[in-house]
């Protein structure tokens, strides 16, 4: 088989090569990674076509007409080799319409330069037909715009290597295969371009549409062969610009495939190096993410993430996600944001459980914390007491000044009472004028300090309406258990009772322990 022929299927194969991976990448979602390299491909295969049909030429009119239509191909591979690297190493800022025309400006001027050589020739200097090669070949002489496409192409060409040479450094190992397949495809490309321009190659042959196929398979390696490609444009596709949630999205090892904006507020420590990541061993014990994940989720739950001093709650979902053949292709974690209707939750719990004049516990719930305070006792071991408070003679504040007095007298006793007593204490209203408080690992003695204490203070802040002033009084009965001693809330409150019995028995103002 003669040189030319075997040059021939060399440069066909390879343009179908590049064609048909360009066409094979619409079966993905056309992010700007994907429509670069689809691009890349098909200028390739111009590249690679139009040498072709140039060899068979035999006229010097028509290896022109085809070195036109190479330069459709060529004069933008730079610049779509340079955009893959920015898009693949996530160079986001440098994504703007500002540097796409810095970047696709010279290519524009090397297209319209070669394409209008007949009139300036400032590409081509001189054209001829070399008779000294084994088949018939343009020759040409290199002009200004030739050697301006020569210097973006080589720079373009060391930018596009450094970055994936950083990238493949600090990618995660999952990450590294494809990033080096990258580095590997530029370098190619580079070092062909290199070898083109300074080694005198036998009758000019280009090289060049050869190792720019060669690149392309590489580069659809890094960009789509392996399954964490494969997975992230299949859960774009079903849910990512769908939903409004946030969206985690895992391959069947657990490591982190994709995120969406909104994930990224979620967790504002989230990024891009995370991606590749096993979510559950590798993100450190004090990402949030791996907080919440590593602990056992049912596909179904809600979970709570602190903000600060906010408290945010979200339903979590967690649901398998399939290939077009039905077969598992990893996990899609979606964080719904329920924090309105949770705290609307809590807001009406708290209207059902709080006296709505005095702003404690009220009765019904007041039983309900202190029996399972009770609970907790009875399972330590440990004493417990409790303080039965009743407001003296204010049935007479009542009638004597009305009932908006008497509502300020008891919030003014309330706030008296929690100032006195710790947070651990349950303080409530059971009814009335009468107020109970439940003072957990407390010993009767301890309860009885408590109580005068309150008593006290009671005594010492008078309610003042006008020049007059209202001395309160509190009568109350302290009961407590030795540990290891074990009551009902009913019970504990039935000897509190009458130790307050015989304290308004005695006198009022005072306090009685029961024995």
């Amino acid at each position: 088989m003669e040189f030319r022929s075997i040059l021939l299927i060399l440069l066909f194969t390879a343009g179908i090569i590049s064609l048909f991976l360009s066409v094979y990448s619409f079966n993905f979602r056309s992010t700007l990674l994907i429509k670069y390299f689809r691009i890349l491909g098909a200028a390739v295969a111009v590249y690679a076509f139009g040498y072709g049909f140039e060899l068979t030429s035999s006229t010097l009119s028509d290896m022109l007409f085809w070195s036109k239509i190479q330069y459709i191909g060529i004069s933008v591979l730079p610049g779509l080799v340079l955009m893959i690297a920015i898009c693949y190493t996530g160079k986001e800022k440098w994504q703007t319409h500002g540097n796409l025309m810095v970047i696709f400006i010279i290519p524009l001027i090397t297209l319209v330069s070669r394409e209008l050589n007949d009139f300036h020739h400032l590409f081509y200097k001189t054209v001829s037909i070399n008779t000294a090669s084994p088949f018939p070949m343009l020759e040409f002489e290199r002009g200004p715009f030739y050697l301006l496409h020569d210097f973006y192409t080589n720079i373009a060409l060391v930018i596009t290597t450094i970055l994936f040479f950083q990238f493949v450094i600090r990618a995660a190992a999952f990450y590294r295969k494809q990033a080096i397949a990258m580095l590997v495809a530029t370098f190619i490309q580079w070092v062909g371009f290199i070898f083109y321009l300074f080694v005198d190659i036998p009758w000019n042959f280009d090289i060049n549409p050869l190792l720019f196929a060669a690149s392309v398979p590489l580069f659809a390696v890094g960009i789509f062969k392996f399954s964490l490609f494969d997975l992230a444009p299949v859960a774009r596709d079903n849910i990512f610009e769908e939903l409004k949630d946030g969206i985690l999205v895992l391959n069947l090892e657990n490591r982190l495939v994709d995120f969406n904006q909104v994930c990224k507020k979620i967790f504002p420590d989230i990024s891009k190096q995370n991606i590749g990541l096993n979510i559950r061993t590798n993100l450190g014990n004090s990402h949030k993410i791996n907080e919440i994940l590593s602990s056992n989720i049912s596909p179904q739950d809600e979970v709570l993430i602190m903000e600060g001093n906010k408290v945010l709650y979200f339903h979590l979902s967690v649901s398998a996600l399939f290939n077009r053949e039905n077969k598992k292709i990893g996990t899609i974690i979606i964080f719904k944001d329920i924090s309105l209707q949770k705290n609307l939750m809590v807001k009406l719990e708290k209207m059902a459980s709080i006296d709505e004049l005095t702003n404690i516990y009220n009765r019904r719930y007041l039983i309900s914390l202190s029996e399972i305070e009770i609970a907790k006792t009875k399972r330590s071991g440990r004493s417990i007491s409790i303080l039965l408070i009743d407001l003296d003679d204010f049935k007479v504040v009542n009638d004597h000044f009305g009932h908006l007095l008497g509502d300020k007298v008891l919030k003014v006793f309330t706030r008296i009472v929690k100032e006195s007593i710790r947070n651990i204490d349950i303080f409530g209203r059971y009814g009335g004028e009468e107020f109970v408080v439940i003072m957990p690992e407390t010993s009767p003695e301890k309860a009885f300090a408590v109580a005068e204490r309150v008593r006290e203070n009671i005594c010492r802040n008078p309610l003042k309406i006008g020049d007059k002033q209202i001395h309160l009084t509190v009568s109350t009965g302290v009961f407590g258990t030795a540990e290891n001693k074990f009551l009902a809330f009913d019970k504990l409150l039935d000897f509190a009772d009458k130790a307050l019995y015989k304290a308004k028995k005695a006198g009022r103002n005072r306090t009685i322990i029961h024995e």
